[in-house]
C-alpha cells in the first residue's frame, strides 16, 4: 500500500512535478497541476495567518557570513549550509534559516511593549546541504519553502503564546485532513547548545507546561533540540498509520541575546524579548509530499488541481 502511495510515483502519474536530472539532486520543478495545489495550500495558510494577527515579511535568499556568525549558525550548523560565495569583498551564504533575518526586522527600530507579541510570518525559501544519500523526493530536499513564523513576546506573554500556537497548529493540520497527532518535547543536546543552563531550563519548562495545560500526552526526545532552544515536535499519522514529523514550536531565549534585541517596558527600562520559532507545514514541499501519500493523490475537492471539466457528449 505504501508503494502505491509513493508521492514520487504519483507526482509523475498525475503530472504534478518532476525532478529533472539537469537540476541536480534534491531539486524539483512544479508543473501547472502541482502548482495549483501548492497555491491553494499557501493561500489557505496566508489567510489563517492574516486572521491570526500575523504580519507578513519577505527576506533575501543570501546573506553576508557575518549574519550567520552572529546567529551561531556558522559555528553550529555549517555542515548543513551550502559553500560560501565570495563577492564584493565579502563572503555570502544561501540562507539555511529565516530567523536571523527576522531578528534584523525586529531590531530595525525601537520597539515598545505595546507592540508585543509581534508575530512575523514568511513563506521563505531556504537552502540546506543534505547529503546525496539522504535525499528522498519532496520529503528531504535541498531547496524548500518554510511557512516560518517568529513571535517576539514578553515573559508574561510566553505561556499564552505557546498555548495559542498549539491551538493554531492543530486547527490547520485538521483542516488538511489530519486528526491523529503525536507530541514530543525535544531537550538540550549537552554537546551542542548556546546559552546558559538556566535559560534552557526556563524554555523547556515553558514548553512542558503548555503541553500539560492542553492535556496533551507527549514523549521526550533527549538531546534532540536545535542548538538555540528546546522545541515541541508535532507528528501526524496518515491514512495508513504512518507517522510524519511536520510542525515545530521552539522557545528561544538565545537569539534575542545574540542580536541584542530590546523593547521598552512600561517602566521605561529596556528588556529582552523571548522568541518563539514556529514552522507549521515544516516545509511546503514536504507537507505536499505527505498530503499526496495521505490521500493517494485523490485530494479533497477544495485542493483538487482540476476543479471541473466539461465533457462533450456525442449526439
Amino acid at each position: 500500500e505504501a508503494e502505491k502511495r509513493d508521492h514520487r510515483k504519483l507526482a509523475t502519474e498525475l503530472d504534478l512535478l518532476s525532478f529533472p536530472t539537469e537540476l541536480g539532486g534534491g531539486l524539483a520543478v512544479w508543473h501547472p497541476k502541482g502548482a495549483i495545489v501548492r497555491k491553494l495550500m499557501e493561500d489557505y495558510s496566508r489567510q489563517r495567518h492574516q486572521d491570526g494577527d500575523y504580519q507578513f515579511v519577505f527576506t533575501p535568499h543570501l546573506a553576508n557570513a557575518k549574519l550567520f556568525e552572529t546567529s551561531g549558525h556558522l559555528e553550529w550548523y555549517k555542515d548543513g549550509m551550502y559553500p560560501p560565495m565570495e563577492m564584493d569583498n565579502g563572503v555570502y551564504y544561501p540562507k539555511p534559516m529565516n530567523c536571523p533575518m527576522h531578528c534584523l526586522i525586529f531590531r530595525s527600530r525601537q520597539r515598545s511593549y505595546r507592540e508585543l507579541p509581534l508575530r512575523l510570518f514568511e513563506l521563505g525559501n531556504v537552502y540546506r546541504y543534505e547529503r546525496a544519500g539522504t535525499l528522498h523526493g519532496l520529503l528531504r530536499i535541498r531547496g524548500f519553502t518554510q511557512d516560518d513564523s517568529h513571535i517576539y513576546c514578553t515573559e508574561d506573554q510566553l505561556q499564552d503564546e505557546i498555548g495559542s500556537l498549539l491551538d493554531f497548529v492543530i486547527s490547520v493540520l485538521r483542516a488538511f485532513g489530519f486528526d491523529d497527532f503525536q507530541f514530543f518535547l525535544s531537550t538540550k543536546d549537552p554537546e551542542k547548545y548556546v546559552g546558559s543552563d538556566e535559560i534552557w531550563e526556563k524554555a523547556t519548562t515553558a514548553l512542558r507546561v503548555a503541553l500539560e495545560r492542553h492535556g496533551l500526552e507527549y514523549g521526550v526526545k533527549e538531546g534532540d533540540a536545535a542548538f538555540y532552544g528546546p522545541k515541541i515536535d508535532i507528528n501526524v499519522k496518515d491514512a495508513i498509520g504512518r507517522s510524519w514529523q511536520l510542525s515545530t514550536i521552539q522557545c528561544d531565549f538565545n537569539l534575542p541575546d545574540r542580536f541584542e534585541l530590546e523593547y521598552v517596558a512600561p517602566d521605561g527600562s529596556r528588556q529582552r524579548p523571548i522568541m518563539l520559532h514556529r514552522a507549521l507545514f515544516g516545509s511546503v514541499e514536504r507537507f505536499f509530499g505527505v498530503l499526496v501519500e495521505h490521500y493517494a493523490g485523490a485530494f479533497p475537492t477544495w485542493m483538487a488541481p482540476v476543479q471541473a471539466r466539461v465533457l462533450p457528449v456525442a449526439s
